[in-house]
């Protein structure tokens, strides 16, 4: 799948989907900005106090994205406090 055109960007998108289930809705509208780049989570949030949260969780959301269906590592997660870059 990740070889074929745009494949990775869906896996991408399917993790990215996959985050913001696993964190729930009340929690997933703070995150402003969820992305995959090889194989780092990328999540840009405006709340210091979320993204502190998401720093010490990291090993525990990792461990639940990394589930053999989802099709793609997620190696790393990394957190930014700002608000998200335009596309």
């Amino acid at each position: 799948m990740r070889r074929q055109p745009g494949g990775a960007r869906l896996l991408g998108g399917q993790v990215a989907v996959a985050f913001r289930v696993l964190l729930g809705p009340e929690v997933a509208h703070l995150c402003d900005e969820v992305e995959l780049r090889a194989g780092t989570l990328l999540v840009t949030t405006s709340s210091p106090a979320l993204a502190h949260q998401l720093r010490l969780d990291a090993e525990a959301i990792l461990a639940r994205l990394n589930r053999p269906d989802l099709g793609r590592k997620v190696r790393t997660l990394r957190v930014r406090i700002g608000r998200a870059t335009p596309s």
